[in-house]
Order: structure tokens, then sequence, then C-alpha cells
């Protein structure tokens, strides 16, 4: 796959990440990564430790896409974004 387009990379984790990178790709944006990304270390009883994860998308987005990304965002919070 060809990335030399990509202009702005965006890094998505957390409960909505799946949605969000869902409704990116579908305006064009290009899937770079899954992963995973740490969100902590807990200590359980008798000194043992558990990590918890949340999976991780990087998705990049060429200028036009860029910028529309940046008008919609602007749209959303009302023209307070330039």
């Amino acid at each position: 796959m060809d990335y030399s387009e990509i202009v702005f990379v965006r890094e998505l984790d957390g409960d909505t990440a799946a949605q969000f990178a869902n409704e990116l790709l579908q305006k064009g944006w290009r899937l770079i990564s899954v992963g995973q990304n740490l969100i902590e270390i807990v200590n359980l009883d008798g000194g043992n430790q558990v990590a918890r994860f949340t999976t991780l998308y990087v998705v990049g987005a060429t200028q036009e896409q860029y910028n529309q990304y940046l008008a919609d965002k602007a749209t959303a919070y009302g023209g307070l974004l330039k």
C-alpha cells in the first residue's frame, strides 16, 4: 500500500476507537497499524501483576482528507476552532 500521500496520522484508542477508526476509514483514510496500548498494570494480592491493554488504531489521511477533518472538527465545535 502506498503511504506517500499521507500528511496526517491519528492514533485512536479507548472505548470508541474502533467506531471512530471505521468512520475515518469510510471517508477514505488509510489504516496504518493496529496494535495494543498498555492502560495499566494492576497489582494483585500475593505480589502478582496483571497488565490491561486496549486496541490502538493508527490511521492516516491525505491533505484533502485532513482539510475535511479540520472543517468537520471546527463545525462540531460551533466554529470555535480555526
